[in-house]
């Protein structure tokens, strides 16, 4: 570049478009950067040496405010649903390896480091999965067979492997002695943009086009729910020609990741989308990826599941032994991937099996948790017959013991009977309202103090996260940003290793001083106002409790399920607070409707 230009960090990239945009006359930006894509795609061939950092998330401390993913732009910064709500989790098999997402102001993030040793070009940079659970039954039954031609239209979405799963459908059908065509739209190489697949399976002769137009597709692969729903996916299909096999999980776009407030068509809606255009008899659907996780543990193997729904189906004309054939051939994670499609077939074939052998792999990693009897009897009378409900307070209440105290979990028992007895009187049966105040005032009870951090930093669900990473050997941190020295001026987070589990594990036994005048942290301006927010939740809640009835019911629910709207640390909770707070305001004054 000549000596004038001056050449700046991409972090700077804003800035560089605002002044650009500023500057009178043309102007030009260049942004010299190797594709991140391709990049992992090359770890993956052992054309490139693979980064020795990883990053997780501890999801008891994460917020889910999606600060996370605004400061990377990276979607594979991803939503969890957990216990408490919507968090966030980092997709390890589509990282790119950047670490862009540890710039978000949050404590939960965790660093699992390879030694220099141990790393190695064709080294593997995350754990095998696929062995750790039972494999599926060997008996399967056959499925329907015919040498009918077929017409597949594949939707799903990039760094999930799409293409890769169409290769593997066309290579058992070319051993099985048939013509296959096929074409793969993916547009940009963008990570988690929408890709399309159509793969025409012939016997009489080759196909005429390569691809699936419009109406013609006799199947319709749906990998991802989001663009099976849309144009993309629709478009090929026919009410009285497609079939239709899926998985209902949606990944959500980058918009939505990056801002929680944003709404999404709910799984519903998107399957009414599907079925308008689909036969009424020839749907198959699955939660491919909850699935794969508790059989297999892990989503890396999901679009493999569904094809082997799609063969048991028999709306594949490939022989089972040929696909597994293909997946040997591949030479990619061949006994996990072998394993994803017989539990797929068994989806079809005995789909209560399946879900019984979830549920029990569910419940085993599930921590048991057990109340004090008398705080048990209370929990069982207020949730009647009510399992979820039951789930919840159970859960919540226990959170608050350790939380705090006993003192702290009867506080918010007595709260929850009293919006109980208010619900019962205006709509016997209803369970909603308690159930949103059970949520909303735990979340603003047991606020991420300095305490709460380091008490769920060594939480047993962090180690796990870890384990599923981690290889035995390698460093592990935790990435913190401490309020305190941030006032001091520490402008990035600082990186302290699991020797530092005796300090932690005394700050969090400090949570008796939590509130008192021995508090170190009581008079910081953030604490002062998380410990308000419990009591002005309250004093709304009575309002609207004063003069609840059937007809404002809706409204008082609304109220109950605004502390969701308090998420993220420091400068970031601030701004929420100010909108919970606005929005309180309207509903308990009767502003709301």
């Amino acid at each position: 570049m000549p000596a004038a230009v001056e050449i700046w960090d991409r972090t700077r990239m804003l800035e560089a478009q605002e002044s650009l945009r500023s500057t009178p006359g043309v102007t030009m930006l260049i942004h010299d950067q190797r594709c991140a894509a391709q990049a992992r795609r090359d770890r993956k061939r052992g054309r490139a040496p693979t980064p020795r950092t990883r990053v997780v998330i501890n999801h008891r401390i994460c917020e889910g405010c999606g600060d996370c993913a605004r400061v990377s732009n990276c979607l594979s910064v991803q939503p969890l649903s957990t216990r408490l709500g919507r968090k966030t989790t980092i997709d390890q098999t589509s990282c790119n390896l950047d670490l862009s997402c540890l710039e978000g102001d949050c404590p939960a993030f965790m660093s699992v480091t390879r030694p220099r040793r141990q790393r190695s070009k064709s080294a593997p940079d995350l754990p095998a999965v696929g062995s750790s659970t039972a494999g599926p039954p060997d008996n399967l039954p056959d499925p329907p067979r015919g040498h009918q031609d077929v017409s597949i239209h594949i939707t799903g979405i990039g760094g999930t492997g799409v293409v890769t799963v169409a290769q593997l459908i066309g290579t058992a059908a070319m051993l099985e002695g048939a013509h296959t065509h096929g074409l793969d739209q993916i547009g940009l190489s963008q990570k988690a943009g929408p890709v399309v697949s159509d793969i025409r399976i012939s016997h009489g002769g080759p196909a005429d086009s390569s691809r699936v137009g419009r109406g013609q597709a006799d199947l319709l692969l749906a990998f991802d729910l989001l663009v099976a729903a849309s144009w993309a996916g629709l478009s090929a299909a026919d009410p009285k020609r497609t079939a239709v096999v899926g998985s209902t999980a949606v990944t959500p776009p980058g918009e939505k990741v990056a801002h929680p407030e944003i709404e999404m068509p709910s799984v519903d809606e998107l399957l009414s989308r599907v079925e308008e255009v689909t036969l009424p008899d020839h749907r198959h659907w699955a939660e491919a990826g909850e699935i794969t996780e508790a059989l297999l543990g892990s989503t890396v193997t999901a679009n493999v599941f569904v094809v082997g729904m799609a063969v048991q189906a028999g709306l594949i004309p490939v022989d089972p032994l040929l696909i597994e054939e293909a997946i040997a051939l591949n030479g990619v994670a061949i006994e996990a991937n072998t394993a994803a499609f017989r539990w797929g077939r068994w989806q079809v074939a005995d789909p209560a099996m399946v879900a019984s052998r979830v549920k029990a792999q569910q419940t085993d990693r599930q921590p048991h948790m057990s109340l004090p009897p008398e705080f048990a009897e209370r929990v069982a009378a207020l949730a009647g017959s009510g399992t979820e409900l039951a789930d919840s307070l159970t859960f919540r209440v226990h959170d608050l013991i350790g939380y705090q105290n006993t003192k702290l979990a009867d506080t918010y028992l007595e709260r929850v009977e009293q919006v109980t007895n208010a619900e019962a009187e205006v709509s016997s049966g209803s369970t909603e309202l308690t159930a949103a105040v059970a949520v909303g005032l735990h979340k603003l009870l047991a606020y991420k103090d300095e305490y709460e951090v380091a008490r769920l930093m060594l939480d047993p669900e962090a180690t796990s996260v870890v384990d599923a990473v981690a290889h035995p050997g390698d460093r592990v941190a935790w990435r913190l940003h401490p309020p305190t020295l941030k006032a001091l001026g520490l402008k990035k987070k600082i990186s302290v290793s699991l020797r530092w589990r005796p300090v932690f594990a005394i700050l969090a036994r400090g949570k008796r001083l939590r509130g008192t005048r021995l508090d170190p942290f009581a008079r910081n301006p953030m604490r002062r106002i998380e410990r308000s927010l419990p009591v002005e939740y309250n004093d709304a809640l009575d309002r609207v409790l004063d003069r609840l009835d059937p007809d404002n019911l809706a409204t008082a629910i609304e109220l109950a399920e605004l502390p969701d709207i308090v998420r993220g640390f420091e400068d970031l909770k601030l701004r929420n607070v100010e909108v919970f707070r606005a929005r309180l305001a309207e509903l308990s004054q009767g502003d709301g409707r």
